[in-house]
C-alpha cells in the first residue's frame, strides 16, 4: 500500500437521485478532488437509480447493507429531512463519517458554524452569524441572512430566500423560490412550498402554499 492511498479518502455519495447526480457533477471543482481524496460511487436502495444516465461511477449497493470502512468519507445527498435524518443516524451508529462540501463560489460570511454532512450548492450567499446543524442543503443561489438559526435535516432549495434573525426548526422543507420573512419561525418538519412566503410562525409538521403562505392539508 503507498502512503497516497494510506492518506486518499474514498468519498461515496448517499443518494443516487437528481441530487446526488448534481453533487456529483460539481466534485472536480471541490478542494480535494483527486488528492485528499477520490469519488467512490454512490449508496442507493434503488439499485436501478443509474439506469439510462452516463455516470462512470456505480452504486456500490444499498444503504441497509452498506458497512463502513476506515477510509470513507460520506457526502448525503437525500433531500427529504425525515429520510436523511433517519438515514444519516443509521449509518453514523455502524461507524460511518459524514464530511461536509461547500461549493467555492458560494459565499461564505464571518462567523458562519456549520454542522457534519452538510451541503452548501453553487452561488449559495451565507451571511454573518449563522448557525447551522448537521445535515443540511442549501441549494443553488440560496441566500441565508445574518443571524439565522438552522436546525438539523434542513433543505433548502433553490432561490430561497431565508432572510435575518430567522430560526428553522428540525427537518424544514423550502421549496424553490421560499421566502422566510425576518424574524419568522419555521418549526420543526415544516414544510414551505415553492414560491410561497412565511410571513408568521409556522406550527410544527405544518406545510404552507402560497403568498401569503397559508396552511393546506
Amino acid at each position: 500500500m503507498t502512503e497516497e492511498t494510506l492518506f486518499t479518502k474514498r468519498l461515496i455519495i448517499v443518494g443516487a437521485g437528481g441530487l446526488a447526480r448534481m453533487i456529483y457533477s460539481w466534485l472536480p471543482d471541490f478542494s480535494g478532488y483527486q488528492e485528499a481524496w477520490e469519488p467512490a460511487g454512490f449508496l442507493s436502495d434503488r439499485l436501478d437509480d443509474l439506469q439510462g444516465y452516463d455516470y462512470e461511477l456505480p452504486i456500490l449497493g444499498t444503504i441497509g447493507d452498506y458497512q463502513p470502512e476506515p477510509n470513507d468519507q460520506l457526502v448525503m445527498a437525500i433531500a427529504e429531512p425525515r429520510s436523511k435524518l433517519s438515514i444519516g443516524e443509521s449509518l453514523e451508529r455502524r461507524g460511518a463519517k459524514f464530511t461536509s462540501l461547500i461549493h467555492p463560489t458560494a459565499i461564505i460570511g464571518k462567523n458562519v458554524k456549520f454542522g457534519r454532512g452538510c451541503v452548501i450548492c453553487p452561488r449559495a450567499v451565507l451571511t454573518c452569524d449563522i448557525r447551522m446543524g448537521s445535515f443540511v442543503l442549501v441549494n443553488l443561489a440560496v441566500t441565508i441572512g445574518h443571524d439565522v438559526r438552522i436546525g438539523d435535516g434542513c433543505t433548502i432549495n433553490a432561490h430561497a430566500d431565508v432572510t435575518g434573525f430567522t430560526e428553522l426548526g428540525i427537518g424544514v422543507f423550502l421549496g424553490s423560490h421560499a421566502v422566510v420573512t425576518p424574524s419568522v419561525k419555521a418549526k420543526d418538519y415544516t414544510k414551505i412550498g415553492a414560491g410561497s412566503v412565511a410571513i408568521r410562525t409556522v406550527p410544527p409538521g405544518i406545510s404552507i402554499f402560497g403568498v401569503p403562505g397559508k396552511r393546506i392539508n
